[in-house]
């Protein structure tokens, strides 16, 4: 089994209820593009090259608030992982965004088809970026961000527990 990856954390250090986790997958040189640009928004990355290792970090005792999967990958394909995250209850309330980064001259013109099946298996958002803009991809990260990053809500509900109160108010949970 590949081995989990490890949370890198955001540049900017925020408090806890605004510090959300962006699982990253793509190709090493892209990877390193977009850890920057979260790790400059005040977001914790964690950065996979397969989706062994996308599944051992999120089937671990840790999440992702989003997941952002190349569309073109070179040995594996989004729709895999996309199907495997949807089909885990515990990964349902992620948010699935698929990133066609530079796709190329094919890749513009396969860009609708792989975003109606790609919505179709669940995913939240696709996005082509002909050229990759930083500005850009925070901004359609932000639209997918739940009200509390996941880790502060389990913190909550587990501070509520023990306090005798099992349920968390939903205007602290919804997006």
């Amino acid at each position: 089994m590949p081995e989990e990856p490890k949370v890198e954390p955001a540049t900017p250090v925020l408090a806890p209820e605004d510090t959300f986790r962006i699982l990253i997958m793509d190709t090493v040189e892209y990877t390193d593009l977009l850890k920057a640009a979260c790790k400059d928004a005040g977001h914790s990355v964690i950065a996979a090259q397969s989706i062994g290792e996308a599944m051992a970090f999120l089937d671990g005792k840790d999440h992702a608030d989003v997941i952002v999967c190349a569309v073109y990958l070179q040995d594996e394909s989004v729709f895999e992982l996309l199907q495997r995250v949807r089909n885990e209850d515990s990964h349902n309330d992620s948010m699935f965004m698929m990133l066609a980064l530079e796709p190329g001259p094919v890749g513009v013109k396969l860009n609708h088809n792989v975003e109606i099946a790609g919505r179709q298996l669940g995913a939240d958002a696709f996005i082509s970026m002909p050229s990759f803009d930083a500005e850009l991809l925070i901004a359609e990260i932000k639209k997918l961000l739940p009200r509390v990053p996941k880790l502060e809500r389990h913190r909550i509900e587990a501070l509520d527990a023990e306090a005798g109160d099992k349920s968390l108010p939903d205007e602290h949970l919804s997006r």
